[in-house]
Formats: structure tokens, C-alpha cells, sequence
């Protein structure tokens, strides 16, 4: 644990006991009628009979064991089906404006996903993410592409905080759970179709098949198209398009009432130019104290055009079997990435700054867990984890000096191996009734190799380099359910992230040197307190969470004199606190919202030393990146009976005050804050058979900012989607 004061442990108590005292009313998270996935570890518990006006539970498994989301002590933000389907979420940019703590951001075309301002910039083949993301149980290591998997959900599950125990070393932030749904018994299918401005063409579509009495198969797939959103970039063709497919299939075998097997494969294919950069040249020394006007409509880019070309394959294993006391589960798979990019560095005319990106990162993973069944006062389960990763990169810094004709500036050619091996057990015993008692630990030991060469212009170098690290992490929680629809819970976790070793490349062609940084694993430590309640009659939800994080050599990407690499933060504090409210104060009436409050400082940040060990770049008390201070979301939704079915026009907004895209809190570094509203009407024939949307998103058309760098000659940034409208037609058999 990291140190406090006696003064802090005191304050935290005091804390603690106030916000006990006073939070019975306070708020859980929950949306519509979900059922347990396949391999559910448990039978889930009944939820309560509800009618069309009451806010109905939903069954979740961010624990590793279903339950409500109501009863899960935890920060948990969940989304069924219809509520992805009505919100037009099919990407992780699109969670960012529902889900209170969570931002996202960019590094081409790989993701940086924030929570509660944890987050990990670092994108290279040694860096890991600070947020973990899995679909189906199947933990992915680079989020690349993630938005070719979000369709035909059951639901996403947004976990916040540190879960350590459960999910492991990358999830010093949270999780996101992407559960997928699974084939059922009855005939049924579904066909989507889109439009919209910037040329957008969607197409959705899904059909379940039972095959027996033991087998059942589900195929599903999606298509997005749309031209490049910076339109003024001509000659070069627009970057911030869309060219995504995918498809996935399950088979789903179930021979007799103990055993289910669920074999899953899924193929996404990303084309067209991908993410782009908007650049403004620099002008003498770069001025870190101004914003640059920056055209967010685009400008032109050299030539050659940028390009992305990746293909993702997947095979997932989840299989359960019954033992009566216990259930054993097992979840594995397979993944293929080849991730091909040139991208256009400064975001301007010229044609001496590419990066032609070439990985192929290829991914293993098995868990085994053993869960308790029944429902007594003790329920536990343990587990072990074996996590693998092998990439083959060879990778290029270029100019185009010559028109199409490469001249090759920097050479990577490296073999990375990262294994992660851990053994993990939770437990929770109810004293008396109503107040229980959980208890988790983890044991992890990741190991993480390189091998290859670099040439900097100036010869080939051997790139050698090892690191081991491991960590004992854990969780304590004492949880009171009040009332059947009333709970509050405290908790203590810790969360950690392996350590690493960076590349520092210091000038170009004859003169350039490099050398080789490791740096610390990061650890994470977590105080949590919050309520969760529905009141008149499951009409209102209400859900509250306030935390307190002491973080540890936090891993952050710094730039020194034109280069990147990665440092440890000695210390950080970050503190703050969620709610979250739904209210349905008549059957056609819908109120929804968020408010999350967040205060991140670095107290101990020294990013660089003279000879005598002297600090001379110190960036002690400046904020994390992507954290900002305030974010507020609201959203009203009226049903209206017609002819024939209903209407629901919707209205929604996200405000966020001011963020910095940068540990070093540079003015050219800033988001202002702003707001961002979308628009829906739905109309929903009576047989459920068709629907049909309208939306209009970003109705501001608010300018928000995923990259903000300086390098390669020019101050370069890239934006999320501008102001977009369209429609889209549903049918379901």
C-alpha cells in the first residue's frame, strides 16, 4: 500500500464514516433485461418482477459471477441492447458521451482509453494498456479495430477502478466488457441498413439457428462506410473515414444440463486512408504557450496518401460445467492481428515525414476458474491465467522526396515476447444479514523480451532487452444491502501494470544514438465508497461513488527535445466522485444522466536529470492527461402511442470542462471545455418486426481533440467525429 500520513488515514476514515452515514440513498447502475451469457458461472438471481414503468434489472458478470448490477459493489455502468441500439453506439469514442469518467483518445489508429484519469499513452509493441478490454472474457491487448466488434451485443459493461484481482495487470483503471450475444433456441433473425451525411453506408445483420436439441449457431455482421471528415484535404484523400467489416459466428454445443461450449470466430477488416493528423507549421522554436488555429475541416497532405490496411482474426473457447457445489469455466482464444499503416506525420503539404507501420502482434490467452455455487453465505472462486503475445514488427520512418518512391530514414525490425502468468482467489462472506465481507488476492509475474535491430541512418544496432516484474494485488470490501433495492459498500483494491524498457533516440542519420530506458512497474491503490438504490417503487435510480487513488511510479509518455519515450511518475493523487440517476416517473418517460467530478495532480515527476542528478525538468503538479474536472451528461426520452407503433424522440448532451492531452499541461496541449448534444426520433412498429431512426450527433459540431503533439515540424491534431446525421431501418424476424 502506498504510504499516507496519519493525518490522510485519518481524514480517509473520517471520510469513509460520514459518507456511510449519509448515502443510504444513493445509486446502482442498471438499464434493461439481460440474460446471463453462455458460459455464465452461475445461475443468475431472478430479477424482480417489474412493470412497464419500473427501471428493470439487469444481470451482469463484472465480477466473474452473475449478479445484478444493483447488487455488485462497484462503480459499474451497464448497457443492454436496446440502449446501444437506440444511442447509435458502435464504437468506443460513442461510450465516452454515456459512460461518467471515461475519455478516449488516439495514437493513429490505436486507442487510449482514460478512466478516472488512468490511463497509458504508451501504443509501442512494449507498452500495455491501463484499461482492460475483452470481449467475451477474452482479455485484448490492443484495442485496435475494438469498433468492428460492437454489434450484436448483449450488453457492455463500464467497470471503474482499479480490479486488480479479478482481471489483473492492465486494468489499473477499470474494464470494459463487451458481451456478445449468444445463440438461443428459437428461430430469428434481423437486417439493418444506414445512410448519412459524408457519404455513410451501414448495413447490420444477424441470424440465429437452433440445430437440435444439442447445437445452436448465431452469425452476425456489420459494415460502416463513410468518406474522410477533414473534406478540405484535396489532393490528398480525406483522412477520418471509414472502410470497417466484420462478421462473427458462434456454435454452441450443450450435450447434456452440466456442460456448455461455446466456440466463437470472428474475421475484421479495416481499409480506406484511416486516422489523420491536421498540422500547423512551426515557426522558429515551438511555442508551448499558444494554441495554434487549427482547420479541423482539413488541409492538404502530401503525397503519397495515407493508407491503413489490417486484418483482425479471432477464435474464442468458453466452455462450463456444472459440478453441483461449483461450476468450472474455461475461457481461451487466439488472435491474429497484421497492422499496416502509412501515416502522414507533420499533417501537412510536404512529403518528408511518414511512418509505414507494420505489426503483427499474435495473442493467446487461457483462464481456468473454479465458482461456487448455491447460495449460502460464502461464495468464492480461484483461478489461473496465462496470457501470451508474440509480434513480428518491421517498421519505417520515410520521405517522399522523390514522388512515390520511398527514401527510408529509421529502420525498426524487432521480435517482442510478453507472457503474463497469474494465480488469482475472491471471496465473500456474509456475517450477518445483509452485510458481507469480500476478499480477493492475485499473484502476477509478466516477463516481457525484445529482439532485433534499429538503423538510425548510421548503421544497423542490435535492440536486445528484458524485463521481469511481479506483484501480489488485492482487494478488501465490506458491502450492507439495506433493503432489497438499497446497498453500500467500502472497498480497498490495488491495481497493477508491468514494467517496460524504452528506446531513447537522440538526433539523426551519422550522429544518431540510442540507448535503452526500463522503467518500473506502476502500481495503484484505491479507497472506494458508494451507495446504490432504486426508491418509489424501482421509479428512480440513484447511484453515488467516491474514491480516493494513490498512484506509484505511474508509466507516462513524455517528449524530451523532439523524442518520446516512457518515464515513471514518482507519485499522483487523484480523488473525485460519480453519480449516476435514471427516472421514470411515468411509463413513456424516461430521465437519465451522469455527473463525475475529478481532481488528478502529479506530486513527485521529475522526467529529466543532469549528470549530478539534478532535476531540471520537473512537472509536479500538473494534471493527468484526458482529466478533466467536471463531466456532466443528460437525457430525456418521451414515448408517443401512434398508429401502429411508437415514437421516442430523444435528447441527449455530454459537457466536459477543460482537459489537457498531455502530462505536461501545455497551453497547444489544451481541450477547452465544451458540450455535445445528439439528437434521435425512433419510431417502433407495434409487432417489433420494424424500426426506423433518425439521429443527428455532435449537433454543436463541437471541435474535440484525441491527439495534440508538436514533432516532425509542425503542431499536429486530431479530432473526433464532427456534426453527422442519418437515418437507419431495422427488421427483425
Amino acid at each position: 500500500m502506498l504510504e499516507h500520513s496519519k493525518f490522510q488515514k485519518t481524514a480517509v476514515a473520517a471520510a469513509v464514516a460520514a459518507f456511510m452515514a449519509c448515502a443510504a440513498p444513493a445509486r446502482a447502475q442498471s438499464e434493461g433485461a439481460a440474460e446471463a451469457p453462455a458460459a455464465a458461472p452461475t445461475a443468475a438471481p431472478a430479477p424482480a418482477a417489474a412493470d412497464k414503468g419500473q427501471i428493470q434489472e439487469v444481470i451482469v458478470t463484472a465480477q466473474k459471477r452473475a449478479s445484478t448490477a444493483q447488487k455488485t459493489a462497484a462503480a459499474i455502468t451497464v448497457f443492454d441492447a436496446k440502449t446501444l441500439e437506440k444511442n447509435g453506439v458502435a464504437t468506443l469514442q460513442d461510450l465516452t458521451k454515456l459512460a461518467p469518467g471515461v475519455s478516449l483518445g488516439q495514437d493513429a489508429a490505436k486507442v487510449v482509453v482514460t478512466m478516472r484519469g488512468v490511463s497509458s499513452r504508451d501504443t509501442t509493441e512494449i507498452g500495455d494498456p491501463a484499461v482492460s478490454i475483452s470481449t467475451d472474457g477474452f482479455y485484448i491487448q490492443r484495442p485496435t479495430g475494438l469498433s468492428g466488434s460492437v454489434f450484436d451485443l448483449e450488453r457492455v459493461e463500464v467497470l471503474r477502478g482499479p480490479q486488480g484481482t479479478l482481471y489483473g495487470r492492465s486494468a489499473t483503471g477499470g474494464a470494459i466488457n463487451f458481451i456478445t450475444a449468444k445463440p438461443g433456441k428459437e428461430l430469428e433473425g434481423k437486417v439493418g441498413l444506414g445512410i448519412g451525411n459524408y457519404g455513410l453506408v451501414t448495413s447490420e445483420g444477424m441470424i440465429n439457428l437452433p440445430l437440435g436439441e444439442e447445437w445452436a449457431a448465431r452469425a452476425a455482421f456489420q459494415s460502416s462506410r463513410h468518406k474522410g471528415y477533414r473534406t478540405n484535404e484535396a489532393p490528398a484523400v480525406p483522412g477520418d473515414d471509414d472502410d470497417t467489416t466484420s462478421a462473427r459466428v458462434h456454435l454452441q454445443y450443450t450435450p447434456t444440463s452440466r456442460l456448455k461450449v461455446l466456440l466463437t470466430g470472428q474475421h475484421t477488416h479495416i481499409g480506406g486512408v484511416g486516422p489523420s493528423v491536421e498540422g500547423v507549421p512551426i515557426v522558429g522554436a515551438v511555442n508551448n504557450n499558444v494554441m495554434p488555429v487549427v482547420d479541423a475541416k482539413g488541409q492538404p497532405h502530401g503525397t503519397p496518401n495515407q493508407y491503413i490496411d489490417t486484418t483482425i482474426k479471432s477464435l474464442q473457447l468458453n466452455a462450463s460445467y456444472d459440478l453441483d457445489f461449483a461450476s468450472l469455466i474455461y475461457s481461451g482464444g487466439y488472435r491474429d492481428m497484421h497492422y499496416l499503416h502509412l501515416r502522414d506525420l507533420d499533417g501537412l503539404s510536404g512529403n518528408a515525414n511518414y511512418f509505414s507501420a507494420n505489426e503483427r502482434p499474435v495473442d493467446t490467452s487461457h483462464e481456468l476458474r473454479m465458482v461456487s455455487q448455491g447460495e449460502g453465505r460464502l461464495k468464492w472462486q480461484f483461478g489461473g491465467y496465462y496470457f501470451k503475445e508474440k509480434m513480428d514488427l518491421l517498421s519505417y520512418y520515410q520521405t517522399y522526396a522523390v514522388a512515390n518512391s520511398p527514401g527510408t530514414i529509421f529502420v525498426f525490425d524487432y521480435d517482442v515476447l510478453a507472457v503474463s502468468k497469474a494465480l488469482f482467489g475472491q471471496a465473500s462472506y456474509e456475517v450477518v444479514d445483509g452485510l458481507t465481507v469480500d476478499i480477493g488476492l492475485r499473484g502476477s509475474q509478466d516477463e516481457k523480451t525484445r529482439s532485433g535491430y534499429q538503423n538510425l541512418g548510421n548503421g544497423v544496432a542490435p535492440q536486445p532487452g528484458n524485463i521481469s516484474s511481479r506483484k501480489n494485488t488485492h482487494h478488501l470490501g465490506l458491502n450492507w444491502q439495506l433493503t432489497p433495492t438499497n446497498l453500500l459498500y467500502a472497498k480497498y483494491s490495488t491495481g497493477y501494470k508491468a514494467g517496460g524498457f524504452t528506446s531513447v533516440i537522440t538526433g539523426l542519420g551519422a550522429g544518431a544514438t540510442v540507448s535503452q530506458v526500463s522503467y518500473n512497474p506502476e502500481t495503484i491503490s484505491a479507497i472506494e465508497v458508494g451507495s446504490k438504490n432504486q426508491f418509489f417503487q424501482r421509479r428512480l435510480q440513484l447511484n453515488l461513488s467516491a474514491f480516493t487513488y494513490d498512484y506509484k511510479d505511474q508509466q507516462v509518455a513524455v517528449n524530451n527535445g523532439g523524442t518520446s519515450y516512457t518515464v515513471n511518475a514518482g507519485k499522483s493523487r487523484i480523488a473525485g466522485g460519480e453519480l449516476e440517476f435514471q427516472a421514470r416517473p411515468t411509463a413513456n418517460d424516461r430521465f437519465d444522466g451522469s455527473i463525475a467530478y475529478l481532481k488528478g495532480e502529479f506530486k513527485d515527476f521529475c522526467t529529466n536529470k543532469n549528470t549530478q542528478g539534478v532535476c531540471t525538468r520537473n512537472l509536479a503538479g500538473n494534471e493527468p492527461a484526458q482529466a478533466p474536472r467536471w463531466q456532466i451528461g443528460a437525457g430525456y426520452e418521451h414515448g408517443f402511442e401512434v398508429p401502429g407503433g411508437t415514437l421516442t424522440p430523444r435528447i441527449q448532451t455530454h459537457y466536459e470542462s477543460k482537459s489537457y492531452l498531455g502530462v505536461d499541461n501545455y497551453a497547444r496541449q489544451t481541450q477547452k471545455s465544451y458540450h455535445r448534444s445528439d439528437a434521435m426520433l425512433t419510431y417502433a412498429e407495434d409487432s417489433g418486426k420494424w424500426t426506423l431512426q433518425a439521429y443527428v450527433r455532435n449537433i454543436e459540431n463541437a471541435k474535440v481533440m484525441t491527439v495534440a503533439n508538436a514533432n516532425f515540424g509542425s503542431y499536429n491534431y486530431a479530432y473526433s467525429a464532427p456534426r453527422t446525421f442519418g437515418v437507419k431501418l431495422t427488421h427483425s424476424w
